[in-house]
């Protein structure tokens, strides 16, 4: 998943397990269970907070205590943070025919915040909406069987069709998943945000602003786009899913900054209890003198990208595309980070077991070469417009992109857009987006979720489309689609580092730059001792206790 501005997600596995770093304290959890009133947060604006339509941090880290779906992780620490364990359902589901049918049951008498009861139906409802929504996981569910004939049907046949692999049963209480062939990540394909469960009827529409029930620790009760958002207890959790904690705060008030230095201030005097922002590079050695104790830093599987639309010019030539490789100094990149990164070459994350170091491209950048291949192009002079979300570091990184390309000889324009529209706007394909910033963090610990959903051609949509460059190479195309129906092991691991350096070095599908650390900031009430951050949601509010 992508981050609508300073960050997805964290993790990594196949191997996976972030990278996890502490300032003078430890990561361990202490047990905590001690109710209190209110719990104010400094945060980013989301993307939306549909449960259908989220795909960024921003949302993913609220709507992970809000919304729940048959499986989800792990609320822990450390790498057991990526274990996949039965939430809204009774127990792991039944798996037989090859992996190909996966049986569930749920759990007894769950209700919704409304006083609602869950029903199985309510899965099948919930997929369906995903397709009727044009949601950005469908491609998650395109194995289950009729799926593909489902997302062809129109608008108007959606509502009278169905599934027919989901098979549903309310009064057993039963799920069927029927796939067309085996899927090596559809657990995890189930326990993302897009399987969260909403009622039956629920308007396939947004409805951020008009909260579906919860199935989680938490309720959305208000919702005002760039302002602020509130959250309180669901009336009807009460620990009755085993793994998911309860949450002490009885009401979460957030207020959304776009600016994070006046958002790390809001932590610094205390009028805020945590910083989701990074705090400004400019200013973390200061704070961590004065504020070490309550920060902490962070390293999570993500990658940051300018994407190369391959279906337009000049990136559409190959070598236009190899330029841009050439051209940045990744070295000089991670100077906009404030030394928060590392510089990297590859699609995939270091914290994979598949990573394998692509060392292709000079970490100083070579502008000489970068200028012949342009030439030898014939792309000189043509117009780009680079994309960017109007906060930093993003803007000032599309910036850096934007005096490479005018080096190279091309004419540029920057379009700043607000981050909350971002990658909705780059997504689509009307808007004919050239080249600009992209991170990604993980929806799941597998590398299928790196380069199947954002390189595989096969999934290039009109909008919502993950693959912003357009990148379609039959032969990469073909390699994925075999790796993603096995499980890790040593060979698979290896065909997945061949994917990931015939994108970066044959393809130049993507001009990959750095990995990049985050921090969390608390303020002084807050007990660290409850501090936990999992691989997927990073912090996990629902655990936060005071001193």
């Amino acid at each position: 998943m992508a981050v609508a501005a300073v960050v997805v997600l964290a993790a990594t596995a196949a191997g996976y397990g972030a990278v996890r770093t502490t300032h003078k304290t430890t990561t361990t959890a202490t047990a905590q269970s001690k109710s209190f009133p209110l719990l104010k947060l400094s945060w980013e604006a989301p993307d939306y907070f549909d449960p259908a339509l989220s795909y960024t941090v921003e949302g993913w880290e609220v709507l992970w205590n809000v919304y729940a779906g048959l499986l989800g992780y792990k609320h822990v620490n450390g790498a057991d943070g990526g274990t996949v364990i039965p939430y809204l359902a009774a127990k792991m589901p039944t798996i037989s025919n090859g992996g190909k049918l996966f049986k569930f049951t749920l759990r007894s008498n769950l209700k919704y915040s409304n006083g609602q009861a869950v029903k199985a139906s309510d899965f099948k409802c919930t997929i369906e909406r995903d397709y009727q929504m044009s949601s950005p996981g469908v491609g998650f569910f395109s194995s289950i069987q009729g799926a593909t004939a489902y997302s062809k049907l129109k608008a108007a046949a959606m509502k009278k069709g169905n599934i027919s692999g989901i098979v549903t049963n309310d009064s057993a209480g039963t799920i069927e998943i029927k796939l067309t062939h085996p899927e090596g990540d559809m657990l995890n394909i189930l326990a993302t945000e897009f399987a969260a469960f909403v009622p039956c009827g629920t308007p396939a529409s947004d409805q951020s602003t008009h909260p579906t029930p919860a199935t989680g620790p938490y309720e959305i009760v208000k919702y005002t786009p760039h302002q602020s958002f509130t959250l309180e207890k669901n009336p009807n959790f009460d620990a009755q899913i085993p793994g998911i904690p309860s949450g002490n705060a009885q009401k979460i008030v957030a207020t959304i900054y776009t600016d994070n230095a006046q958002a790390a201030q809001s932590v610094a005097s205390n009028h805020s209890d945590y910083d989701f922002l990074a705090i400004p590079t400019d200013r973390l050695g200061s704070y961590e003198q004065k504020y070490g104790k309550r920060i902490r830093i962070y390293t999570p599987a993500d990658t940051f990208y300018f994407f190369l639309n391959q279906k337009y010019a000049p990136f559409n030539n190959i070598k236009a595309r190899e330029a841009v490789d050439y051209a940045i100094s990744r070295k000089q990149m991670v100077q906009l980070f404030g030394g928060l990164a590392v510089p990297t070459e590859n699609i995939l994350p270091p914290n994979y077991k598949a990573y394998k170091k692509i060392t292709a491209f000079p970490v100083n950048g070579d502008m000489a070469k970068a200028k012949q291949l342009v030439a030898q192009s014939g792309t000189t002079g043509d117009s780009v417009t680079l994309w960017t979300p109007s906060v930093e570091p993003d803007q000032s990184i599309i910036e850096y992109e934007q005096s490479i390309l005018n080096q190279l000889g091309y004419k540029t324009t920057l379009k700043v857009i607000d981050p909350q529209i971002y990658f909705s706007t780059i997504e689509n394909q009307s808007t004919k987006a050239q080249t600009g910033y992209v991170d990604w963090y993980q929806d799941y610990p597998n590398p299928i979720d790196w380069f199947d959903v954002l390189f595989n051609g096969e999934r290039i949509t009109q909008t919502n489309n993950n693959d912003v460059g357009n990148t379609n190479v039959p032969s990469i195309n073909k390699q994925i689609d075999k790796l993603k129906t096995k499980q890790p092991s040593a060979a698979v691991n290896a065909g997945w580092a061949k994917v990931d350096r015939e994108l970066v070095t044959q393809d130049y599908a993507a001009a990959p730059y750095v990995t990049r650390s985050g921090t969390d900031f608390f303020s002084t009430r807050m007990n660290m001792g409850c501090y936990v951050f999992n691989v997927l949601y990073q912090w996990d509010f629902a655990t936060a206790c005071l001193k």
